[in-house]
């Protein structure tokens, strides 16, 4: 048995690492999914202190690209299990804007496994799979402006897997750290999971907990907003905002989710509609892939999408945005990698604008030390084959077609008479070249559909 599966205590409760299991006398056994067992188990290698999202991300999900939405998942997942309460923590504590903590009773914790050095480690400026913001966010400056500086109250957020939609929001939330003079109020909402009101009212109230500095900044405390009624959260909150001259400024990841809220009722999805637009003291933007086009139609009063339309689309980056990403030019000139004007191009041409292709390229570039060794290793790693078989997924059935029919050659019609093909665009997967000719923008996906 290695020292990290060895069984410990947690209050009243048993956790035996090896097995996925929570016990405790005369109730039974708990299954975990080993993810939340593994992210137990690093929050109890250091009771008592706070562990960053980053650090938890790294450690259960290392290399692997997820978004923050399920850390959060697996955390409201260990809570349930734990029979925890995330406004009154007996285990897991929220720390606003740092991570999370272990506390209450807990003895034999399980020892960290032996320290590997980071030091040196190849491409390490690169952040492949998790959110970034401030100075090592890049690009979408039109899409930030619209969002920051434009007449409307309500922003659908649309972009295919791994394009920064996260990121995206965590960038709005800085600006709006940064600029007290804004008057907005960010608070940063997963949706993860979110399928009937009472999982909508508990990730609201774990938003809430995130945000709780800016509250108190604001005057207001956690105890105070907290309500049953999710409506009435927010509602409270852009009234009591609005009244000081404050904006609430709803930052809604994941907003694929509410597609499964709106097929069981309705009547909340219309509710969540009103609540999500009121004009007076709120802004929110929905940060979702094309999936969510769903709820544009099919209502019987209001569309859910009305007010939030037309989208911002989160497409391929610009190409001198691209080289600089690929360049890291925010950081000193010491440590940014050393890569050729050749080795950029190619990185760029091959990223196709797509910010994650970009960073994991650049990344294998400087750990194998050569642009055709990066490639090839990339073309090989399923999870690429992965985003592209989900992103797939997510496209109808014209559009699947019209991506065959580009990839082949095939495609000889005028981009005005289809609507499918100009969405297409706007997500980044297709692109013209050559005086007109389109072509799949994503190399990568190009030889994949290839093989299809």
């Amino acid at each position: 048995m290695k020292p990290s599966d060895a069984p410990f205590t947690l209050g009243e409760w048993l956790v035996q690492p090896q097995l996925n299991r929570l016990s405790r006398s005369g109730a039974g056994d708990v299954q975990l999914e080993p993810k939340m067992m593994d992210v137990l188990v690093r929050l109890a290698r250091t009771t008592g202190e706070v562990v960053s999202r980053e650090d938890l991300i790294d450690a259960v999900w290392p290399e692997v690209f997820i978004s923050e939405s399920v850390l959060t998942r697996a955390i409201a997942g260990l809570r349930r299990a734990l029979g925890d309460d995330a406004r009154s923590p007996r285990f897991i504590e929220t720390i606003s804007k740092r991570g999370y903590r272990l506390i209450g009773s807990e003895t034999a914790s399980p020892p960290a496994p032996a320290a590997t050095s980071p030091a040196g480690f190849p491409g390490g400026s690169y952040v492949v799979g998790q959110w970034v913001r401030a100075e090592g966010f890049y690009g979408r400056g039109a899409q930030l402006a619209e969002v920051l500086d434009g007449p409307r109250n309500g922003f659908w957020v649309v972009g295919t897997r791994r394009r920064g939609k996260t990121s995206f929001l965590k960038q709005l939330e800085h600006v709006a750290i940064a600029h007290p003079e804004r008057r907005l109020l960010p608070v940063f909402w997963d949706l993860q999971g979110v399928d009937d009101p009472d999982a909508l009212a508990f990730s609201f109230e774990e938003a809430l907990a995130d945000a709780e500095p800016r509250l108190v900044e604001a005057g207001l405390t956690l105890d105070e907003m907290l309500d049953p009624d999710v409506f009435r959260m927010i509602g409270s909150l852009r009234r009591r905002l609005h009244a000081d001259g404050r904006t609430l400024f709803l930052l809604c990841d994941e907003a694929e989710e509410l597609r499964s809220l709106a097929s069981r009722s309705e009547a909340v999805i219309g509710r969540l509609r009103r609540a999500l637009l009121a004009h007076d003291g709120l802004r929110t933007v929905l940060a979702s892939g094309p999936r969510l086009w769903d709820l544009a139609t099919g209502s019987s009063t209001s569309p859910f999408l009305d007010g939030f339309l037309p989208p911002l689309y989160l497409g391929r980056l610009s190409p001198e945005t691209s080289g600089a990403l690929v360049r890291q030019r925010h950081l000193g000139g010491d440590a940014r990698p050393d890569l050729s004007d050749d080795d950029v191009d190619a990185i760029c041409r091959w990223g196709g604008g797509h910010p994650f292709l970009l960073q994991l390229l650049s990344k294998r570039v400087v750990e194998h030390g050569s642009v055709e060794r990066a490639v090839a290793a990339v073309a090989g790693d399923r999870s690429i084959t992965s985003l592209f078989e989900v992103d797939l997924e997510l496209l109808d059935e014209e559009q699947r077609a019209i991506l065959s029919d580009v990839n082949l050659g095939r495609w000889n019609k005028e981009p005005h008479e289809t609507p499918a093909l100009l969405e297409l665009e706007h997500l980044g997967l297709v692109m013209p070249r050559n005086g007109g000719e389109l072509v799949i923008a994503l190399p990568f996906l190009s030889d994949w559909l290839s093989t299809q």
